[in-house]
């Protein structure tokens, strides 16, 4: 697969990830749709914000990485991957840090793995502001200490705070342009 790219986008809720991927898929580098076992919310479509499954339907084996939050389970599958490098040469997809290290373990050199930072108090700004619930904001802002998510991980290739959707945009798709100059190892 070499020159294909995957931008994986890592940060804590409210670091402004699903932003920067929507800006991405405007600027025509798709998005790798996530798996989930939740409902659909309204305005929810199946194949563009998830595939929708049950429980019962999927298998370990098809994940490159999965993980259950709020008792539901969330991954990306292998064939989603496949399907897509097939056609495109850059795709992006937000990730926790677990989903993000398994991602570079399948797909070490077409990788890129952006963490976006954001501080607790942004955080909090940020989901007031497009509307979360108080007891959402604090079961989130627990979640991400106890699971020390604001933090870096070692396997991030940049680290950017994003202080402007454009700003932030720009940077990532300048390290996509160095890694699309230089060539990729086989594996």
């Amino acid at each position: 697969m070499n020159n294909k790219r995957i931008i994986v986008l890592v940060g804590p809720s409210g670091s402004g990830k699903t932003t920067i991927g929507t800006e991405l898929s405007k600027r025509g580098i798709p998005k790798l749709v996530t798996t989930t076992t939740r409902k659909p919310r309204p305005g929810e479509k199946e194949g563009v914000d998830y595939y929708f499954r049950r429980p019962e339907d999927l298998k370990r084996d098809d994940f490159i990485e999965q993980t259950t939050y709020n008792h539901r389970i969330y991954g990306l599958t292998k064939a989603e991957v496949e399907q897509s490098l097939a056609i495109h040469d850059t795709v992006h997809v937000s990730l926790d840090k677990h989903g993000a290290r398994a991602m570079k373990e399948a797909y070490p050199q077409e990788t890129l793995i952006v963490f976006i930072f954001v501080s607790i108090e942004e955080m909090e700004k940020r989901m007031e502001a497009r509307g979360d619930v108080g007891s959402k904001i604090y079961e989130r802002l627990l979640f991400s200490k106890e699971t020390d998510e604001l933090r870096p991980i070692e396997e991030a290739d940049i680290i950017i705070e994003n202080k402007s959707i454009e700003s932030s945009v720009e940077e990532i798709l300048e390290e996509v342009k160095k890694w699309q100059t230089e060539p990729t190892e086989e594996v």
